[in-house]
């Protein structure tokens, strides 16, 4: 599982360039040939940026035929050759799975000098923006396609362990101490609680993972739920997945208070559900692994909401507390 890369000057630099290039529609063109009927005949082709990182972006690309045809793909582009992993990762699901049950979108394509990534392009709303009657049964269709995920029958790299996982949330509390010393001191006791959490936690057998599972890693089609991204993927205890989605999806709702009443269904709805398709998964390690992702996300606010994070850290390291303490009490 790839924790944490940072680019080069040089990789940001060509990063940047090749954005610019990926926009030039003649450019575009040669590439998606590769993707495209070979009864379509390409006359115009927009590109727009969808989201740009310093180490990746993905830019939308809409191609029109002579014949008012259309068709969109997403290209996911890497400033190094780790989109070659994703590739052969995506190619290794494909052909463990039929029609793809998964609800995985796979890349369809991967342009090796390029360093991009084809995906046919969704149309949808993100689940993390649906707040209404029909979430409910949107989280227990989330749990049956992290169950399909989890079955799978591929070994895409080597286990990441539960003492990797605390390692890597160690390294991310001393970064946070080092630029926030202020909030240093919620997660200290924290981490303490975390190591001696990871002593009762049950044995596991590996499995694929998506690895950065959340509500806004899904689109509803109106049809379907479609899993994007698979740029975080690894091979750990199920659990991990888990529990990092219930993480998120309680962070979304403790920092949003018109949502907080809605917590305690939503959670029960994907956590009763997958538990119930997994029935081998342990609910310890699930929650063990909630409460890994609340304090890593202590960092990610601290750095994404630089002003406001005084107020929701706090909550949120009650809440992460609150799930190690139940490990402790389960055991």
């Amino acid at each position: 599982m790839r924790f944490r890369f940072k680019p080069t000057l040089e990789q940001r630099s060509a990063l940047r360039a090749q954005l610019a290039r990926l926009q030039r529609p003649a450019v575009v063109r040669e590439i998606l040939g590769s993707v495209l009927p070979v009864d379509f005949k390409p006359t115009d082709v927009v590109c727009t940026p969808q989201s740009v990182h310093s180490d990746r972006f993905v830019l939308r690309a809409r191609i029109h035929s002579g014949v008012n045809q259309e068709r969109a793909y997403a290209l996911k582009a890497y400033s190094d050759d780790f989109g070659q992993q994703v590739w052969a990762h995506s190619q290794a699901l494909a052909e463990h799975s039929q029609s793809n049950p998964h609800g995985l979108c796979l890349a369809m394509a991967y342009i090796p000098h390029e360093r991009l990534l084809i995906f046919p392009w969704v149309e949808g709303v993100f689940l993390s923006e649906i707040v209404d009657e029909r979430k409910p049964a949107l989280l227990q269709e989330v749990a049956r396609i992290a169950a399909n995920l989890h079955r799978s029958a591929v070994v895409p790299e080597p286990p990441t362990t539960a003492q990797m996982f605390v390692e890597e949330t160690r390294a991310r509390c001393e970064r946070l101490r080092r630029r926030w010393p202020s909030a240093a001191p919620f997660t200290g006791p924290l981490m303490d609680a975390l190591q001696e959490a990871l002593t009762l936690l049950d044995p596991a057998e590996s499995a694929p993972v998506h690895g950065d599972m959340a509500s806004g890693q899904f689109l509803w089609t109106g049809e379907r739920l479609v899993l994007l991204d698979l740029d975080m993927f690894g091979y750990t205890d199920p659990a991990y997945d888990a529990g990092h989605f219930l993480a998120q999806l309680e962070r979304r709702c403790l920092l949003d208070p018109p949502l907080q009443a809605f917590a305690p269904q939503w959670l029960a709805s994907f956590r009763d559900s997958y538990l119930a398709e997994m029935p081998k998964v342990s609910a310890r390690n699930v929650t063990f692994y909630r409460g890994l992702t609340l304090v890593r996300k202590i960092y990610t606010l601290c750095r994404k909401q630089a002003a406001e994070w005084p107020q929701l850290v706090p909550p949120l390291a009650l809440h992460a507390r609150a799930a190690l303490q139940e490990v402790v009490a389960s055991a």
